[in-house]
């Protein structure tokens, strides 16, 4: 029987071959575009930013890269926290309703910048920050090149949040709907290439929550319709009824839904 040797395997290839087995597959700039301000409603009421700085403990003297900011998710509470930060994102109306939540709210000290992975990040003019993050966005077709541009970025941490497992895909929304789901390589993957490229990562664990809350149904069913791409007539009855068995109504029309299947995001970071 032939032996395997870990120091042959190369994580980056093996993540690279598991992402080629995704059933869901990565936005292009034009579809964030289209879905940036759904998106940023979505993600402002989640308790995943407040245990995100919890875990960063962010420094009143530090400038902070952040890689994939979206709408400003962590790039605009961490504003009033820290020196400076730069959001780079490659989703031009992401950083405009970034930019616009940045004037309301009289943050000054946030620079945009319009660029993706794959750019020249020097050509940019992206300067070494002390941090550099990169929160949920390393949809990326060269994990060890990303990982690499963040820690030349940075000259104290690198911070990265990485899928366990299925993420914030319910497996068993797509198990109603009869859809097949595989989510890809997820962060073990992340961080023994971190290993072999020769850091000494740590790992913390994210765990969102159980129950969501929505303000009615039919705002919860778009809050579970964002996991699928073309929904056929049947495919939405489907997902409406799935919907429908795990949550429950409030007498003022609330709906609470129970996920069975909690999102974690492995918490990542390393002295660059």
């Amino acid at each position: 029987m032939d032996t395997i040797d870990v120091a042959d395997l190369d994580w980056n290839l093996l993540w690279q071959q598991e992402k080629n087995k995704k059933t869901w597959q990565e936005k292009k700039a034009c579809d964030w575009d289209k879905k940036a301000t759904s998106f940023a409603k979505r993600t402002s009421s989640s308790i995943y930013v407040d245990k995100f700085l919890g875990l960063l403990q962010p420094r009143q003297q530090w400038s902070i890269l952040d890689a994939g900011c979206g709408p400003g998710t962590l790039t605009l509470p961490l504003s009033p926290m820290v020196r400076r930060v730069t959001g780079l994102d490659f989703s031009g109306k992401m950083l405009e309703i970034l930019a616009q939540k940045a004037k309301k709210n009289r943050l000054k000290n946030i620079t945009t910048c319009h660029g993706s992975w794959e750019d020249d990040w020097q050509g940019l003019q992206i300067p070494p920050h002390d941090v550099s993050i990169a929160s949920r966005s390393l949809a990326v077709r060269d994990l060890q090149a990303a990982l690499t541009k963040l820690s030349a970025h940075a000259r104290e941490k690198v911070v990265i949040t990485d899928r366990v497992k299925h993420g914030p895909f319910d497996p068993d929304a797509f198990a109603a709907i009869g859809r097949p789901l595989n989510t890809g390589p997820d962060y073990i993957y992340t961080v023994n290439l971190l290993y072999r490229m020769g850091y000494l990562p740590t790992v913390e664990y994210i765990h969102l929550e159980e129950t969501l809350e929505y303000g009615s149904f039919s705002e919860a069913l778009s809050g579970y319709s964002w996991m699928f791409r073309d929904l056929t007539e049947n495919e939405g009855k489907l997902l409406k009824k799935y919907v429908g068995s795990i949550a429950t109504t409030a007498e003022n029309g609330a709906v609470s839904v129970h996920r069975r299947h909690v999102p974690i995001w492995a918490y990542i970071s390393w002295t660059p």
